[in-house]
């Protein structure tokens, strides 16, 4: 067994709000200015000896992917399932 697959995931229940092509808002680095993008993957962060649930989106009028660790999106829409 893996000992990495043992690992504690902070925020698992996150894994099962947000999927692929929901659209979100988050702050950006400058703790200002807001940002919404596409959701294009969810997956784990191995940090510190712990999982983070984080998504790639693609950031809307920037054309550019940022990974943004799950608990800063908040859901503008969701995919229709």
């Amino acid at each position: 067994m893996n000992y990495r697959e043992d690992l504690p995931i902070i925020g698992e229940d996150l894994l099962g709000v947000f999927k692929e092509g929901d659209v979100v808002r988050f702050c950006a680095e400058d703790m200002i200015k807001i940002k919404k993008g596409i959701i294009l993957d969810v997956y784990n962060i191995i940090l510190s000896e712990r999982k983070f649930p984080h998504a790639d989106v693609y950031v809307m009028g920037e054309d550019r992917t940022e990974t943004v660790l799950l608990g800063n999106l908040t859901i503008v829409s969701k995919v229709s399932d």
